[in-house]
């Protein structure tokens, strides 16, 4: 499903998450206060606006309040000003918001405002943040050598009711559930294993093959 979604900072973070979104067909307005970082992603957005949170944050509530944004990511860190008023503005409207922070005390005070997930450069690439918010299902991911990645995901109403046989999902898309959360109580299924709407999988498999799980586990 398309989203729209607001990214404040143009910079090596901000662009990989930019390419990453745009790559995934996703409507992106772009915030960032150097007019040149915005040009050198203007062929991949939506829109964009040269603004300096800190300093303008009532144009950023004006544009916050306008557009219905589905997530925001904040990804300055050299103002932590600008991103605490930022992250502030997009929280008071609603709108999950993923934040980048330069250090664990920054993290640990962007945790203490209910930011939806703090981000750490060094651990985080932006085009991996692209497919976590691409993926309406998918609540987290390790990436692994080859091409294999572990995810967490949420029961949806395409595999609500049907067995891990019924599934098949290994042999069909390479993709393992090893382990599943049902009402709290956690269990290594069998074939017969029956998955409701809600259930917590733990799965391993191929990355390329998980835009298609991920329409079938959303598919009403």
């Amino acid at each position: 499903m398309k989203k729209s979604v607001l990214v404040l900072g143009a910079g090596r973070f901000g662009r990989g998450l930019i390419e990453g979104l745009s790559e995934l067909g996703h409507d992106i307005f772009v915030i960032d206060s150097d007019e040149e970082a915005l040009n050198d992603v203007r062929d991949m957005i939506l829109s964009g606006a040269i603004i300096d949170v800190a300093e303008n944050d009532d144009e950023l509530t004006r544009i916050v309040e306008k557009k219905s944004f589905d997530a925001a990511v904040v990804a300055i860190t050299r103002d932590f000003e600008g991103a605490l008023i930022a992250t502030h503005i997009i929280k008071e409207a609603g709108i999950p918001v993923y934040v980048k922070a330069a250090n664990a005390r920054r993290g640990s005070i962007l945790t203490k405002m209910g930011v939806d997930q703090v981000i750490f450069p060094e651990h985080d690439s932006g085009r991996r943040l692209a497919k976590f918010i691409d993926n309406s299902s998918a609540i987290d991911m390790l990436e692994l050598p080859h091409g294999y990645v572990v995810e967490q995901v949420i029961v949806g109403p395409g595999f609500d009711r049907k067995t891990v046989a019924e599934l098949n999902l290994n042999n069909r898309l390479g993709i393992w559930i090893l382990v599943i959360y049902h009402q709290g109580l956690s269990s290594v299924p069998t074939a017969a294993t029956k998955l409701f709407r809600g259930d917590t999988l733990i799965i391993f498999g191929k990355k390329e093959n998980m835009k298609t799980l991920d329409r079938e586990n959303t598919k009403s």
